[in-house]
């Protein structure tokens, strides 16, 4: 398991409340309003939970009023400066570096050097010695405070889920859910105090070493301790702290279950995070090929709709062509993928609560000639499967098309072996233009288990065969229940496709253009 996520995950997310952006958080304006009435006063509290308790290297949000004339400035690369829209801020006597700077709020870093107790807290604007405005913080060694996506520190917390999507209710953001309990989660607070190594102010987090919390970090959720499998500073962020916390597996579904983390006696306040019961939802994940090379196919386009009521779930492969629909509820769905230049594929997908359906490859043709037909078989489990086809050849026998004759040896060819898997799990891919009267027959082997008469395996290996003619798909079999080495799928002629669908036994792969 990855420590920490891509930076863009966590910068997005960040975005929505918090607006961390790259280093900087945006204003609030609720609290500048409350603090707009003290001219010389300012009030500096912990800027995800606006407790006004605050730890040492810990991100924090002073406001005022008529701090500066200047335009609000925001920093723009690390380390941190330490003067934004003219203004500077010390702490007992410690500039701080900055995140954002306006005329009424100043987003900040608790200098690491901070003593814990009340601390006195000075603005200065440009190069004057006199400060501005002042008041007074209270600085404990750890002040636990987590950022929520409303940035209220109430709510729904800014947490990632364990593919890095954002944890809240379906699609309350692009891509978002609630996290299955077993899985792990990631939050994102502030207030972790020393880390070991300590990290100089103002500066990123480090990936090696990661900056670790010295004291043991608990998490709450749902009022069940949970597991912690990382807690520390987010590389490649400043007084940013991260918590990688396992959901306890005994948690039921709620989209608001109680949030608290606690360090060195100091607990957070209360947000909530997106919680679904294992047991009460499916997955489905699976991956997109193309059915001539076998390659990924990144970008595609898939979306999971209920056969009844129900909301339509979307997805994108991701660069090595795989996918995963998370949190399903049971039932009976329709699952299509698309992508651009190829065919749109589709197929049926029963979802069970607690289970994942590992879907075989699915398999995508770019579109076909006037009268083409493509068959494409892919499967599951690692057993070595072989496609066969067989048709009338020019001298009035049967040609068979497999991996060990790849053509029909016609002139021109008809009947075409595309693709031979050797990964165990497809596509195995063949092309054919059928002649006006001509049957033809397509089959697929258990090449593993050929001596093994009544053999269950290919019956339990998922397999599925996809028929493509033209612009469309217009065929997609699975393979019966039962025993048998050999799968007659189905006969083509005249246009006119015949399922057969039957488990029978045949060793020899040579003798498959007799029997079928």
């Amino acid at each position: 398991m990855r420590p920490h996520p891509p930076l863009s995950s966590i910068r997005w997310l960040l975005s929505i409340g918090t607006c961390l952006g790259l280093v900087a958080l945006a204003v609030r304006p609720v609290k500048e309003a409350q603090a707009s009435s003290i001219a010389s006063t300012v009030a500096l509290v912990n800027a995800a939970s606006y407790d006004t308790k605050i730890a040492p290297g810990s991100i924090a949000a002073l406001f005022g009023s008529n701090l500066t004339t200047q335009q609000a400035e925001a920093a723009t690369s690390l380390p941190l400066p330490t003067s934004l829209a003219g203004l500077s801020v010390k702490i007992n006597g410690i500039t701080a570096p900055l995140f954002y700077a306006s005329a009424s709020q100043v987003n900040l870093q608790v200098p690491s050097g901070v003593n814990v107790g009340t601390v006195t807290v000075e603005v200065f604007n440009g190069s004057s010695p006199t400060p501005i405005a002042s008041g007074t913080a209270s600085v404990v060694d750890a002040a636990p405070g987590i950022f929520t996506v409303d940035a209220t520190g109430r709510n729904q917390a800014a947490v990632l889920n364990s593919d890095y999507s954002i944890n809240a209710d379906f699609d309350r953001f692009p891509g978002s859910r609630p996290e299955a309990s077993g899985n792990f989660v990631i939050i994102y607070a502030t207030g972790i105090g020393a880390t070991n190594p300590q990290v100089a102010d103002g500066q990123a987090a480090p990936s090696s070493p990661l900056a670790l919390a010295t004291d043991t970090t608990t998490v709450t959720i749902g009022g069940l301790q949970a597991q912690v499998l990382f807690s520390g500073l987010a590389p490649g962020f400043v007084g940013l702290w991260q918590i990688n916390a396992i959901l306890p597996e005994s948690l039921p579904t709620n989209l608001a279950t109680p949030l608290r983390v606690d360090l060195r006696g100091k607990q957070s306040l209360e947000p909530t995070i997106a919680v679904a019961n294992k047991n009460e939802f499916g997955s489905v994940t699976g991956s997109v090929v193309n059915a001539l090379t076998g390659g990924p196919i990144g970008g595609a386009s898939l979306s999971l709709q209920p056969t009844g009521s129900g909301k339509t779930r979307n997805v994108t492969t991701n660069g090595e062509g795989s996918y995963s629909f998370y949190i399903i509820s049971p039932g009976s769905y329709n699952l299509t993928a698309s992508a651009v230049g190829f065919l749109t594929a589709s197929q049926t997908e029963t979802v069970t609560g607690g289970k994942t359906n590992v879907v075989a490859p699915i398999a995508l043709t770019p579109p076909l000639a006037t009268g083409q037909y493509r068959i494409v078989l892919s499967w599951q489990s690692g057993i070595d499967l072989d496609a066969h086809l067989t048709g009338p050849a020019q001298n009035s026998s049967r040609f068979h098309v497999w991996w060990n004759e790849e053509t029909d040896l016609g002139n021109p060819v008809t009947a075409r072996f595309d693709r031979d898997d050797l990964t165990g799990i497809g596509p195995e891919t063949i092309t054919v233009t059928p002649q006006a009267g001509g049957l033809y027959r397509f089959s697929v082997q258990n090449y593993t288990d050929r001596d093994l008469d009544g053999s269950v395996r290919l019956a339990q290996a998922g397999v599925r065969v996809r028929i493509y003619s033209g612009n469309q798909q217009i065929a997609y079999i699975t393979a019966p229940t039962g025993g048998g080495t050999l799968w007659k799928v189905f006969e083509l002629s005249n246009g006119q496709l015949n399922i057969i669908n039957q488990l029978t036994d045949e060793p020899d792969p040579s003798n498959i253009k007799i029997i079928f």
